[in-house]
């Protein structure tokens, strides 16, 4: 009997220990920074945004944004992938399955500057304003629809860590959802 109880203790250690490596990105020594990115992220806009702060990178590319939809009747979109430097094979899925919704699904809208994304480490002190705003301390998806000076966003980090690892579809069709119905 007392073996079933250490039995089950220990099961439970092993849980609690996997899902808060998971949620913390602690189980995978991949590392990855902004270099990382692919193309459809967000081009950088500052010779060197190492020394430019975040927040105000991150306002000059909602100014950058409204200035870009020339008539202002357009909403734009901003996806933030949050992550911390070693990453789970959870929240790279995430980045992967949004990347594959980005470029399959709203290519023409990153061309025309609608969609903006950025990849963006918390760890790294140059991230700690927009991490702070986004509340991002960990991995994190949030999308951000920006129309007319106001800021609507969604978090869809549950999503991805549900489903982006084991059910790409099902997360690729939340996020997909999530982004038209921002761009209306």
């Amino acid at each position: 009997m007392k073996i079933k109880n250490l039995f089950g203790v220990l099961i439970i250690l092993f849980v609690l220990t996997y899902i808060y490596g998971c949620s913390s990105c602690k189980t995978d020594k991949t590392p990855t920074s902004q270099s990382d990115t692919n193309a459809i992220e967000l081009k950088d806009t500052t010779s060197n945004p190492l020394k430019k702060d975040s927040a105000s990178v991150n306002a000059n590319e909602k100014n950058k944004i409204i200035r870009t939809n020339t008539k202002g009747d357009l909403p734009a979109v901003l996806v933030y992938n949050f992550h911390v430097t070693n990453r789970c094979p959870s929240c790279v899925a995430i980045e992967k399955a949004t990347t594959k919704t980005l470029n399959t699904y709203f290519a023409a809208e990153l061309k025309q500057g609608r969609i903006k994304r950025q990849i963006l480490n918390v760890d790294d002190e140059v991230n700690n304003k927009i991490s702070e705003k986004y509340q991002a301390f960990g991995s994190g998806l949030f999308v951000t629809r920006v129309y007319k000076g106001k800021e609507t966003t969604a978090d869809l980090t549950g999503a991805g860590f549900k489903f982006a690892k084991n059910k790409e579809e099902r997360f690729i069709e939340i996020l997909k959802n999530k982004i038209s119905e921002y761009l209306k």
